[in-house]
C-alpha cells in the first residue's frame, strides 16, 4: 500500500469534528520524514481526495495538515474508500 492510501486511512478513522491531522502527526505515526508526508499531502489535496488545513505563517498561507472531505464516504472494512469522480 502506498503512503497516500495510508494517509487516507488515517483521515477516515478520525472523527468528523476532530482537529486537522497535521503533517507532524502523520510523520510521527508513519516514522518517516515530514517532507515525504508533505509531498503526499499535496498530492491528495491536488487530486481532490483530502482538504487542506491552511495556517498563515508570517502572512504566507502554509499547509499545516489535512482534513477529510465532507462528502467522502468512510470505508467499512478499513480499506480506503474508492475514489469518487
Amino acid at each position: 500500500m502506498n503512503l497516500d492510501n495510508h494517509i487516507l486511512q488515517v483521515l477516515d478513522a478520525e472523527p468528523r469534528n476532530a482537529r486537522p491531522v497535521t503533517i507532524g502527526d502523520l510523520s510521527r505515526q508513519f516514522g518517516i520524514s515530514p517532507t515525504v508526508v508533505l509531498n503526499a499531502a499535496r498530492r491528495l489535496v491536488d487530486s481532490g481526495q483530502a482538504a487542506p488545513a491552511i495556517v498563515d505563517v508570517h502572512g504566507v498561507p502554509t499547509l499545516r495538515g489535512l482534513v477529510p472531505l465532507p462528502g467522502r464516504s468512510r470505508p467499512r472494512s478499513g480499506a480506503p474508500a474508492p475514489l469518487q469522480q
